[in-house]
């Protein structure tokens, strides 16, 4: 290249984690090195390109680069200024060497601060360079296989290796022996006292019985009562930060605060390799399918598992509403809707349960406009089919299932804290433990798990959770089996004769709370349709089809 004024110069810096104070102390020295560089040269200063937060050993995009490289087939850059030539890669050089032989061959020259001129047409340049690359490639190559050597050995012995800990918990160093006696820093996670404590204020206000929150309202509150979050009490990258659902929505799906070790699936890229945003987690299971317990918890297990299966329901149920059937998740419209309760506190006459769908949305083969049925009628009609089916139960073989279920849900409902707290705990790894056989089969059916290596594992895998599965819903069938006391039916029943649900009989007698408690131990669905024609008063029976629990519809 003739004079060094022609010289239009563009700066390379990469470094693979940004700081978490923002020093970027690494790229910044590369920068003024590299622009002293340049003016040594007598270059022109065309711009300089900065990835941070990248490997280039890891074959991830590197939009400053890519746009550096654009440039230079643009014309618009010819001299390239790095301060060591592993900031342009550390892949395999039979990879990179196709990069960088383009560019020489488009008239780029390719400076190292420290390791001197690379040209086009100069044999031994070339060579160098080829060793250079060769040499990043195979350093980092080692490097990698000692940290994941290390990282290895510290989970081995029970260490906390992802990285920064999750919210809720700190780091904790301690040295334990490796198996030859070797002493080993591992990292441990303990919970931090005060993340921890808005941890569990989260789990207590999506439990609360009287007044659940949601994932918006959850926010609002931790935003209003000016809660910090991590980013406000660490650094001043985030000192302005303040509460958002996607993370108040992680740190409750976090399986971590429950005590559980856990991996963390991130969003695939187009081309398949992991972005940096969280997907889920997959709760780490030991050879015989088991959750492993890998640190002390914040919330317990039983609580974890609820508030998933409520972050699992969208949306969000309201409150029961004070009417027999709206809120125990049975009453629906024939749409597929929910039905709501619409009260007249004035005339109880007037009060309807409403078709939820929302106004203007009808799909082909649903009802045309609303749909209504009297709150009177329609509690008088299913309260009447329960004693109807439970003062024949002994001589009807058909009720028997119905009977069975509407005792175990009996048993469940009346049994003490701690079973609850036992049968929730274990329903909720039950879900968890079959999400993850789902799970399993989707990884290999996406190409995964191929191989000798890969089957086999998939089939220890497979074979782990289907054990844990059978194992779970033996020990819930058991615990159902234990709290199954007798229906106390003769207490519900009217005398011969006498009206079940009329003045002095158990119903009458009984408030609301318990008579829907009652409802839910026998159904599990109430169906109704729209009426044949507007202001037609059809028959409660000829609208409504009720679904027994523990047997199919009946029609």
């Amino acid at each position: 290249m003739s004079p060094f004024h022609q010289y239009r110069a563009g700066g390379y810096g990469r470094q693979s984690k940004a700081r978490a104070n923002r020093s970027e102390v690494s790229t910044a020295s590369q920068h003024e090195a590299a622009r002293a560089r340049s003016d040594q040269m007598g270059a022109t200063w065309v711009g300089w390109y900065e990835d941070l937060g990248i490997s280039a050993f890891s074959g991830v995009e590197r939009p400053d680069f890519d746009r550096l490289i654009a440039d230079c087939h643009a014309g618009r850059i010819n001299l390239i200024i790095v301060y060591y030539i592993s900031r342009l890669s550390r892949l395999d050089p039979l990879d990179a060497i196709p990069v960088v032989t383009d560019l020489l061959n488009r008239g780029v020259t390719i400076v190292s601060v420290t390791e001197g001129e690379f040209r086009r047409g100069d044999i031994m340049d070339l060579i160098h360079m080829i060793m250079r690359l060769d040499q990043a490639h195979g350093e980092s190559k080692t490097k990698s296989v000692h940290v994941r050597g290390a990282k290895a050995l510290a989970r081995e012995l029970g260490g906390y290796v992802s990285g920064k800990p999750p919210y809720g918990f700190a780091l904790r160093p301690e040295v334990r022996a490796a198996a030859d006696g070797r002493p080993i820093a591992v990292q441990l996670l303990d919970p931090h006292p005060a993340e921890a404590e808005v941890v569990r204020r989260m789990f207590a206000r999506m439990l609360d019985p009287d007044d659940p929150a949601n994932i918006n309202r959850l926010v609002a509150e931790l935003n209003n009562d000016q809660v910090p979050t991590r980013g406000a009490t660490v650094g001043k990258m985030h000192a302005n930060s303040v509460w958002r659902p996607r993370t108040v929505d992680r740190i409750l799906r976090d399986p971590r605060v429950a005590g559980y070790g856990a991996e963390i699936v991130y969003v695939p890229r187009p081309d398949g390799s992991p972005s940096k945003r969280i997907d889920h987690y997959r709760i780490t299971r030991d050879a015989d399918g088991i959750p492993v317990t890998a640190h002390p918890a914040i919330v317990a297990p039983v609580q974890w598992f609820e508030v998933q299966a409520r972050l699992g329901r969208r949306p969000t149920p309201a409150a029961p509403a004070p009417s027999l059937l709206s809120g125990l998740g049975a009453l629906a419209c024939e749409c597929g809707s929910p039905m709501r309760s619409h009260r007249n506190e004035k005339l109880a006459y007037y009060s309807v349960y409403v078709c939820s769908r929302v106004h203007g949305l009808k799909l082909p083969g649903q009802h045309a406009g609303g749909c209504t049925i009297s709150q009177r009628a329609l509690d008088d009609y299913v309260a009447r089919r329960i004693f109807a089916l439970i003062a024949t139960a002994e001589d009807d073989p058909d009720t028997l299932d119905v009977i069975a279920e509407a005792t175990r849900r009996f048993g469940v409902a009346s049994a003490d804290p701690a079973a609850v707290a036992a049968r929730g705990t274990m329903s909720g790894e039950l879900d968890e433990a079959r999400r993850a056989l789902d799970e399993l089969y989707d990884d290999r059916a996406a190409g995964a798990y191929a191989g000798t290596i890969g089957q086999a594992r998939f089939r220890t895998s497979a074979a782990a959770l289907n054990g844990r599965i059978e194992a779970l819903t033996a020990q819930l069938d058991a615990l159902d089996a234990a709290a199954s006391p007798t229906l106390p039916i003769e207490q519900w029943l009217a005398e011969p004769g006498e009206d079940p649900i009329g003045p002095g009989s158990w119903w009458d007698r009984t408030a609301l709370p318990e008579r829907r408690a009652f409802v839910a131990l026998f159904v599990a669905r109430v169906e109704v349709r729209k009426a044949p024609a507007r202001g037609h008063r059809a028959p409660v029976d000829t609208r409504v089809s009720l679904t027994w629990a523990g047997v199919d519809a009946d029609g």
